[in-house]
């Protein structure tokens, strides 16, 4: 009697399909790494002065030096946490505002900026062009980096982190 192959009954075909997934799960691991890294940092934004973000924009005045912008959703989990730890650093930091808009509220910005994800944060310069942008969780460090950046001022440890400020 006759035996039937099929094109997946050897054991070459076995090592082949299994060296197949194990190379797909490599580029998954590799594509989600840049994409972790990619978002958990600010990325500098061009900015060529006429496209400037207004207190009247905002519905809040922007900070003397800078603002962050805070882009959340009434469904993003971290989205609180991240605005604690931006409204902490903003209050320790002379000039420095925060602003939390709703992503519901304001489509407007979503698509003006191309917001794919919450939090969102936008940093704004003194003048409201937006000289920076990150997505997902943020510490302390981080947006006092960024702000530093932006104003060229050293930053101050004026204030102390709280619990549960640091989400990396």
């Amino acid at each position: 009697m006759a035996t039937l192959r099929t094109p997946f009954s050897s054991t070459v075909d076995l090592m082949t399909r299994a060296a197949l997934v194990a190379a797909l799960l490599a580029v998954s691991a590799l594509a989600w790494w840049a994409l972790t890294t990619r978002t958990s940092r600010f990325r500098p934004a061009r900015h060529d002065g006429g496209d400037l973000l207004t207190a009247q924009q905002l519905g809040s005045p922007l900070g003397a030096r800078a603002t962050l912008v805070q882009l959340s959703a009434a469904t993003c989990s971290i989205c609180p946490r991240v605005a604690a730890v931006l409204r902490s650093t903003a209050a320790g930091l002379p000039g420095v505002a925060h602003v939390e808009l709703r992503v519901e509220d304001r489509m407007d910005l979503v698509e003006r900026y191309g917001v794919l994800r919450t939090p969102t944060v936008l940093l704004l310069d003194a003048d409201g062009g937006l000289a920076s942008r990150m997505s997902g969780p943020l510490d302390r460090e981080t947006a006092r980096a960024a702000i530093h950046a932006v104003t060229g001022a050293a930053p101050t440890d004026s204030t102390a982190p709280t619990a549960g400020e640091r989400l990396d």
